[in-house]
């Protein structure tokens, strides 16, 4: 049985924030030429930044082990030695 542990709930909750922020009609809003960020316009920052939000996401949910419920060995298959 799979448990939501808070920071499996926060996790999710960001994710589909930041997916519904990139990929949602909200980004007409953002399809904009001025202002323009370090001469970029203003719709490729918000892209850029939601994917940013989403890869550091993925890095977090990587390093806390998100998705299984303990860290085990169970799936490390033993690879035979040179000798065997």
């Amino acid at each position: 049985m799979k448990y939501l542990t808070p920071l499996k709930l926060s996790i999710y909750s960001v994710m589909l924030f930041s997916f519904f922020m990139l990929e949602s009609p909200i980004i007409m809003l953002a399809n904009r030429i001025e202002p323009m960020l370090m001469g970029i316009p203003f719709l490729l920052v918000w892209n850029l930044f939601w994917w940013f939000v989403l890869t550091a996401l993925f890095l977090v949910a990587y390093f806390t082990n998100w998705g299984s419920h303990a860290p085990t060995t169970a799936h490390v298959t033993k690879q035979p030695s040179q000798g065997d």
